[in-house]
């Protein structure tokens, strides 16, 4: 439990907050400092990480930063940013720890940033999606408790990983996400309800479920077939899949929603949880 001012309303106090506030800039800035300067043995004062803004400046390629580090130092170049641009370098230097050994710029820096961000209650956190470390927008702790269930089981959880980065990562892709939803559950369905064609859509997957008229989860009540709505309604909102006329990608709103109900169907048919009653 985080702690509250006894004059402070707890629900205003930890709500998530976007951007870099005030009260996060200094501590961001000196776990910047700690990214791309360093104290070399026998020397006195800060050499700059040359070589590890050169790789930014490569990735990002638009106006290289490798010059005002050398002149300006760390704390001023910081300073310098505003929100976006700051949150920007912040994510590549994620990424690029995670593939670091341990120690300095390695991933036991990136669990100090995320927990200057978590006291903050920014809504960005460290996130690590198949491979790829990065900024990942914050979603309630049981919620991403339960996403991280379904990400973890083979198959089904790599793909709704990646819809998972798509939808809630710094630089998102929503058609990406929408689409890599359906094919999460459409990984984890097609073992269970048509094991003898594996190239089924997820379109499939409901008409055959629909037909049989007994999938359902262990529940008491008439409305325990609400899996197949679910599929049918996420297979039903990818307007993206039409060409023509039909054609247009889902809102950020949509693809969270898609992501979301993902999330349990997969979950369910990985589990056991929906069967033929």
């Amino acid at each position: 439990m985080n702690w509250t001012p006894r004059d402070g309303d707890a629900s205003n106090h930890h709500t998530l907050v976007d951007g870099i506030p005030p009260y996060m800039a200094s501590p961001l800035q000196d776990w910047f400092r700690s990214q791309f300067a360093y104290r070399a043995s026998g020397r006195v004062g800060l050499r700059y990480n040359i070589e590890k803004m050169q790789r930014y400046d490569l990735a990002t390629r638009s106006n290289p930063l490798v010059e005002a580090l050398r002149t300006i130092g760390p704390d001023r170049l910081f300073d310098s940013f505003n929100a976006e641009q700051a949150l920007r370098i912040i994510d590549w230097t994620i990424y690029d720890n995670a593939g670091r050994l341990a120690g300095y710029g390695g991933p036991d820096q990136n669990k100090k940033l995320e927990d200057i961000l978590s006291a903050g209650s920014s809504m960005w956190k460290v996130g690590q999606r198949e491979g790829v470390a990065g900024l990942e927008r914050r979603v309630p702790e049981g919620v991403q408790q339960a996403a991280e269930a379904a990400m973890s089981v083979p198959g089904a959880g790599a793909l709704l990983s990646e819809a998972w980065h798509a939808a809630f990562g710094r630089s998102p892709d929503y058609e990406e996400a929408y689409e890599k939803a359906i094919k999460a559950v459409e990984e984890a369905g097609v073992h269970v309800v048509t094991p003898n064609n594996l190239k089924a859509t997820l379109g499939t997957l409901v008409r055959d479920m629909k037909a049989q008229a007994n999938w359902k989860l262990d529940l008491p009540t008439t409305d325990a077939d609400v899996p197949i709505k679910m599929a049918e309604a996420l297979w039903a909102g990818q307007e993206s899949r039409h060409g023509g006329n039909g054609y247009r990608k889902p809102t950020q709103a949509e693809a969270e929603a898609a992501v979301m109900l993902a999330v349990p169907l997969v979950q369910w048919f990985t589990s056991g949880a929906i069967a033929r009653r």
